[in-house]
């Protein structure tokens, strides 16, 4: 049975139960994995970074909030934050509201996000890079794509991107 979930502008429906499923199956998220220092930084901060309405969020769509699916480093900036990008998946639909894929001239696309803050952005489009779930289910993903900065926590140096 299907979830509704209304966020924002937006409502989705949500199979809540095989979402949870997957991420209980998930032994952890892309950060934890991967294990190079931009991926340390992010997932020792990671508590900071997500404000909790997005953490309330994920929670009402199944998903854990300490396994993502793709985290990345894109930049420092000039105030010393790190900007981030990743996303999660979560089994359903966008039923209202925009699907955040925008195609440009080029062929390309880019996302149109909105903030929830000054340091977090969060859009919502059907796709299925990198899921967690079963090949068979990768056309019914709705991927939670985010942007983040972030504080440099570690004692490391910042690898190269």
């Amino acid at each position: 049975m299907n979830t509704i979930v209304k966020y924002r502008d937006w409502v989705f429906e949500v199979d809540y139960e095989r979402t949870i499923e997957v991420y209980q199956k998930a032994k952890n998220g892309c950060p934890e994995s991967c294990g190079c220092n931009n991926c340390k930084n992010f997932s020792i901060n990671r508590e900071q970074i997500y404000p909790q309405e997005f953490k309330d969020l994920l929670e009402e769509l199944g998903i854990d909030y300490r396994k993502e699916s793709e985290i990345y480093h894109i930049y420092r900036a000039e105030n010393g934050k790190h900007f981030y990008g990743g996303w999660f998946h979560f089994k359903g639909k966008i039923k209202e509201g925009k699907d955040c894929k925008v195609d440009t001239h080029n062929g390309g696309r880019t996302l149109a996000t909105v903030d929830l803050n000054e340091n977090f952005q969060v859009g919502f489009l059907k796709d299925n890079s990198l899921p967690f779930f079963d090949k068979e289910e990768k056309e019914n993903l709705i991927q939670v794509e985010f942007y983040a900065f972030s504080n440099w926590v570690i004692d490391k140096a910042l690898e190269s991107d």
